[in-house]
């Protein structure tokens, strides 16, 4: 079929559990050959009966070179370059990226790569940009079934949706726009399972001083805390912590791949995917209903550091004073957890880490009560103390100003600031 001039030239694709229809009209025969070629698994995958499929809606993504076409369709996705060698990597950006969208509030949405046995069961290697996730689906692909080098998506039942887009390699450090991106077949990577799921997961540090390839375990929480940032829209979830303590739990205890180069891990991750096996939960779920719900659309985005806010605790502190007669209560939260004496609550995009005298009043404002009242559910848990009301009070005050705890909504109690 010709548009005036231009010959279209599509292919239907499924990734990220989505359909898309690409549109390779605007290359030369031979790089449209070349795109198709890199994206041929995610046509196997639309042409496959047991291939998870979440949104069956069919978005057109056009693919051109230099200045964007004003004869688009109306919700077609647009990814193009300067230049056509940057075209291809602009491409698995923007499906990617729509992807993300269009998933919102269906799934787990992990920046993660992920590699299959032969019967489907998945390794998720967690990792931010730049942390080794392409380098290693590209290593341990070579033995392994390539599942994605870029984004997972983890449904609650364990299932994932495949994305074997081209693994994204750098050429630049210093030039983050352009990458290669060859096929999978090119690279020798194994085969795309159509039903994944999810049987392990792993944090990558590459550590150069690292003698030898070590699975090590780490804390929940700090796992949790370590694989937040390397989430999309976590908090769209009703019990978007709950999923991803049980993601980094689902073959065993929590724990991290540290390793000097990669191709030394074979074995080791080979051995950790056979044996995995599920363990019994170590937290609890504290999920926020009804009102205590905070609104997707009124959440705040992930900024700062994981476990902490963008606003300085001393700062934040000096400007709250409670009084005594106010009573505090839980502010509307995401959702959260609490393992080992410690809670993790999720508020939109920003994780709060508690322990000690805050987790004690986090836990205990689900109704609300008065610096009093909240200093004696403290003493009752750690005992008495000589300073226990102040160190209540400047708890308290730390969770106000951070937005975690808030006045109950009634004349008489004042938080003056």
């Amino acid at each position: 079929m010709t548009v005036g001039e231009r010959e279209t030239r599509a292919l239907e694709l499924t990734t990220m559990g989505c359909r898309w229809r690409l549109d390779v009209g605007d290359l030369d025969a031979d790089h449209a050959e070349a795109m198709a070629a890199r994206w041929q698994r995610c046509a196997d995958l639309a042409a496959d009966p047991d291939a998870l499929v979440l949104d069956e809606e069919r978005i057109g993504v056009r693919v051109f070179v230099g200045a964007a076409p004003d004869d688009v369709a109306p919700g077609t996705v647009r990814a193009g370059a300067a230049t056509v060698d940057r075209v291809p990597y602009a491409l698995s950006r923007e499906i990617t990226r729509n992807g993300l969208i269009r998933l919102r509030g269906r799934a787990t949405l992990l920046h993660a790569a992920a590699l299959a046995d032969p019967d489907g069961r998945t390794l998720v290697l967690v990792a931010p940009s730049g942390g080794g996730k392409s380098t290693a689906s590209r290593v341990l692909g070579a033995r392994l079934g390539y599942v994605s080098d870029e984004s997972v998506v983890l449904l609650d039942d364990g299932r994932i949706a495949p994305h074997p887009k081209p693994p994204s390699l750098i050429i630049d450090p210093q030039d983050r726009w352009h990458k290669e991106e060859p096929g999978p077949d090119e690279l020798g990577l194994g085969p795309t399972p159509a039903s994944p799921r999810l049987a392990a997961l792993l944090t990558l540090r590459r550590d150069e001083d690292c003698p030898a390839p070590v699975i090590e375990e780490v804390g929940l929480i700090d796992q949790v805390l370590a694989v937040l940032p390397e989430t999309s829209s976590t908090w769209w979830l009703e019990d978007g912590l709950d999923r991803l303590a049980r993601a980094v739990t689902a073959g065993g205890p929590p724990a991290r791949l540290r390793y000097a180069e990669v191709d030394t891990c074979h074995e080791l991750v080979r051995e950790h995917l056979a044996r995995a096996a599920s363990v019994a939960p170590t937290w609890e779920h504290l999920p926020a209903k009804g009102a205590d719900r905070l609104p997707v659309d009124a959440a705040p985005e992930p900024t700062g550091t994981p476990g902490s806010t963008d606003t300085d605790d001393s700062t934040a502190a000096a400007k709250v004073a409670i009084e005594d007669h106010v009573r505090l209560v839980r502010a509307p939260w995401s959702d959260a957890i609490a393992c080992d004496g410690e809670v993790l609550v999720l508020a939109g995009g920003r994780p709060l880490r508690l322990a000690g005298a805050g987790a004690v009043i986090w836990r205990a404002a689900t109704t609300p009560l008065d610096l009093d009242e909240l200093t004696q559910r403290v003493v009752e848990e750690f005992g008495e103390h000589p300073q226990a009301a102040d160190l209540v009070r400047a708890a308290a005050t730390e969770l106000v100003a951070h937005g975690v705890l808030a006045p109950h909504p009634s004349r008489d109690y004042r938080v003056t600031r």
